[in-house]
């Protein structure tokens, strides 16, 4: 079994190719089981503010925004080998994590902000998202300090 990423919106190929890329591999370096299903969609700059106002009262755009579908705790594995029912009561196999928003023209600003590839910037975001998937925030300071380790680790290991 291999989790699902279903990827809409505008962006090229490529970029949809590395969003599936590493949400795959930040689901393994995780340590947690394959049988997820999440989407991702890059979207306008309209759409992301729309989004965040609506989920977040926050009248901006941002980057990537997470909606968790879970109600898994940061650091807690999922559907261990032994409670795979859990992931069989959702429509199949596969247990759906969540959704994440990809502001297309902000990763590209982001990018040549940060002097940093394309690709990088879309790393980190995808990371970064996936592991709110997870749980994870970084409201405390205490939570950013976990979060971002763990951000840091998975972007090592995965090569672009």
């Amino acid at each position: 079994m291999k989790s699902i990423i279903n990827i809409y919106g505008r962006a090229d190929s490529k970029l949809k190719e590395l969003a599936k890329s590493v949400a795959l591999e930040t689901i393994k370096l995780m340590g947690q089981p394959d049988c997820f299903e999440l989407t991702i969609k890059f979207v306008s700059e309209n759409e992301i503010k729309r989004l965040n106002c609506e989920f977040r009262s926050i009248d901006k755009v941002t980057d990537v925004l997470s909606f968790p579908a879970t109600n898994i705790k940061a650091g807690e594995i999922f559907c261990k080998d032994n409670d795979l029912d859990f992931c069989d009561g959702l429509g199949g196999d596969f247990a759906y994590l969540g959704d994440m928003a990809i502001c297309t023209k902000q990763l590209f600003r982001q990018a040549k902000e940060f002097d940093a590839t394309v690709f990088e910037e879309l790393k980190k975001l995808v990371i970064h998202s996936v592991l709110h998937l997870f749980g994870y925030d970084h409201i405390e300071d205490s939570d950013y300090i976990v979060m971002h380790k763990n951000e840091e680790m998975i972007d090592k290991k995965i090569k672009i």
